[in-house]
């Protein structure tokens, strides 16, 4: 299992943004902690991230979501 996070961004115009980060979790079992933040250049802290969605999946549950993600994209 891999130590490092895997961040991405999801969205960015320019004044908001969403961030999606997937890390490595001892449990469940080969699992992961997928933590979905925010972030907005006009706020009082523009560089702090806002949790917007938080769940620790199992590789399952992250094929399911790996799954809806390529059905939606296919369409």
């Amino acid at each position: 299992m891999a130590n490092a996070n895997t961040r991405t961004t999801l969205f960015d115009n320019g004044d908001f943004s969403l961030h999606a980060r997937l890390t490595p979790v001892t449990s469940p079992e080969e699992g992961h902690a997928l933590t979905i933040t925010s972030q907005r250049q006009e706020s009082r802290n523009p560089h702090e991230e806002h949790v917007r969605f938080f769940a620790c999946l199992d590789r399952a549950g992250l094929q399911n979501l790996q799954q809806l993600i390529a059905t939606e994209l296919a369409r």
